[in-house]
């Protein structure tokens, strides 16, 4: 390794990454001197019972170390856990990064050791892991593509694993302790993180994060045991392969049969001549019920004010009235998002520009 136990030849081998890693070791294998060095670093959480002041419980609470930009989470008690994303450690942010599972745990591992100024700790073999997160960046037409994807897939219909929303993320089986799923916008992501400083971006990548349509599947607890229970696979021998296959298995039902319209043509010029991006939307609104109803039934579901700023804008972006006829409206498209068509680097965004 190198540049603080960053391997380049490593990082963005492949097209996805582990986005986190919950690692634990049991202390009794850790020489006393190390174990006596973590807790007095570790601190404490306790409950104190109202009436009587005596402690009903404690515990130690996670500690979280600074990286160059991010954090990593540590905490003790019967065992030392790390947790935290393993781009967190030597990259700028965790858009890409690795898929190789033993690397990212020793980095992680050799992060701590340097931080908290510990003697080298066991070898990976001897940590157990709890949580493995592999993500996976879909690139989009635009920005408005990615966002109606995520609207489109808000949609599906349930199947064994309730779903949940935000604003900015569609959540499969939420909390589950066997496996789970998320998709959402890495762009809104990305600018909330840097806005925190939680992570460095460059302007032209604040931009292009914006086409990102991310998908996270998380392995938990008890689909790891389920791993080394029936197939004798330790989590330390997830191979990249192993882990790209869980995740797109456990996605396919969700984008192999996805449509988006590509509105490269109609929302894009306006996002690119409205002042705001409600504005656009709401131009694309209207463009979108001229097509549907025609120019003059259109205007009367509209308030003279709204209508006109519509009209403006739909102007701005090209169209005139004679393109606002049923006869004349450009057609929307479709088009399906490849699943097996991720991407690894910021490099195949500029290539695909």
């Amino acid at each position: 390794m190198s540049l603080g136990g960053v391997n380049f030849s490593k990082e963005y081998e492949h097209p996805g990454m582990l986005d986190w890693l919950t690692l634990r070791i049991d202390l009794s294998i850790l020489p006393d001197t190390v174990i006596r060095q973590l807790q007095s670093m570790n601190s404490m959480i306790f409950k104190v019972n109202a009436v009587t002041g005596d402690i009903d419980w404690q515990t130690y609470a996670w500690e979280s170390v600074r990286s160059d930009t991010h954090q990593v989470c540590f905490r003790v008690g019967s065992d030392f856990h790390i947790q935290g994303s393993p781009a967190r450690v030597g990259l700028p942010n965790n858009v890409f990064g690795a898929l190789d599972i033993r690397y990212c745990a020793l980095k992680m591992i050799r992060f701590a050791e340097s931080f908290l100024k510990l003697p080298e700790l066991p070898g990976i073999e001897k940590w157990a892991c709890s949580r493995i997160d592999v993500t996976r960046n879909y690139l989009m037409q635009s920005g408005a593509e990615a966002r109606q994807a995520l609207a489109y897939l808000k949609q599906s219909p349930e199947s064994r694993q309730k779903h949940s929303f935000e604003a900015n993320g569609f959540y499969i089986g939420k909390g589950s302790t066997l496996h789970r799923g998320k998709i959402y916008l890495k762009g809104q992501d990305a600018k909330r993180n840097k806005r925190l400083g939680r992570a460095e971006y460059t302007d032209k990548q604040i931009e292009q994060s914006e086409r990102l349509l991310r998908t996270e599947y998380t392995l938990a607890r008890h689909i790891v045991k389920r791993l080394y229970d029936e197939k004798n696979i330790k989590w330390h021998e997830l191979t990249p392969d192993i882990l790209l296959k869980m995740h797109d298995d456990y996605f396919r039902e969700y984008l192999s049969e996805i449509e988006v319209t590509d509105m490269s043509d109609v929302l894009e010029r306006l996002m690119n001549v409205a002042p705001t991006e409600g504005q656009a939307q709401a131009a694309y609104d209207c463009y979108h019920r001229i097509r549907l109803h025609g120019f003059e039934q259109a205007r009367v579901s509209f308030t003279k004010t709204s209508w006109y700023r519509h009209i403006k804008h739909l102007n701005a972006a090209g169209f005139r009235r004679v393109d606002l006829q049923p006869i004349n409206i450009i057609p929307l498209r479709k088009r399906a998002i490849e699943v097996s068509q991720p991407i690894r680097h910021w490099d195949d965004i500029q290539r695909a520009c």
